[in-house]
């Protein structure tokens, strides 16, 4: 990205970030606190604000999951004291690892209440795990995740929330956003930005 900025390419992430100083503007699905505080109050709700539970990422890397990390702690340590999590594991964004993890997961901690999975793959993965140990309603299953993925799991009653930005909206913001750094409309420093029918947003 840096070798694409430095011939004149003009450059900007979306969803994860990449270093500041490899890109013009990053546009945000998400606050971390709005992803790390939505998923600590589910979590809560559903194992009664006390208990285990354990958190599935795609990468202990990823700067975006490391960001959600730290706000799902924070909310944890200043909401919810008698809640601990046990175990922090990553699945490679894979279904199937995640199916290993997560079973893992409850082999080491019989006591886990609850598998927070934080990437999309992680959540059919690890509701797949649950309904085979035969933990189903022992073991609640949450995360950020994509609707048709976790359909059947949400019927089974193994996943009991999925949870997501509005991935259009976060496709039309970026296409907007990359055309307008593109005609030179968007400038370094600039404080808000008007999206069409998208309305105005703070950078």
């Amino acid at each position: 990205l840096r070798k694409a900025q430095s011939k004149g390419i003009k450059v900007i992430t979306y969803d994860a970030d990449a270093l500041p100083d490899a890109r013009s503007f990053f546009v945000n699905q998400a606050t971390p606190e709005g992803i790390g505080n939505t998923l600590m109050d589910e979590a809560a709700r559903l194992m009664g604000g006390s208990g285990e539970y354990a958190i599935i990422t795609a990468s202990l890397t990823a700067g975006n999951m490391i960001e959600w990390q730290k706000a799902i702690e924070k909310r944890n340590a200043e909401k919810y004291p008698n809640m601990k999590r046990v175990a922090l594991r990553p699945c490679d964004d894979l279904k199937d690892k995640a199916f290993a993890e997560a079973t893992a997961i409850m082999n080491a901690n019989p006591n886990v209440k609850l598998l927070m999975n934080i990437c999309s793959p992680a959540v059919p993965g690890a509701a797949e795990a649950v309904k085979q140990a035969g933990r189903t309603g022992k073991v609640k299953v949450i995360g950020l995740g994509l609707p048709n993925e976790n359909k059947r799991y949400v019927k089974d009653g193994v996943t009991d929330t999925v949870i997501l930005w509005r991935v259009v909206d976060l496709g039309r913001l970026t296409i907007h956003a990359a055309a307008a750094l593109a005609k030179g409309e968007l400038k370094p420093g600039a404080t808000s930005f008007k999206a069409g029918a998208l309305g105005e947003f703070k950078i």
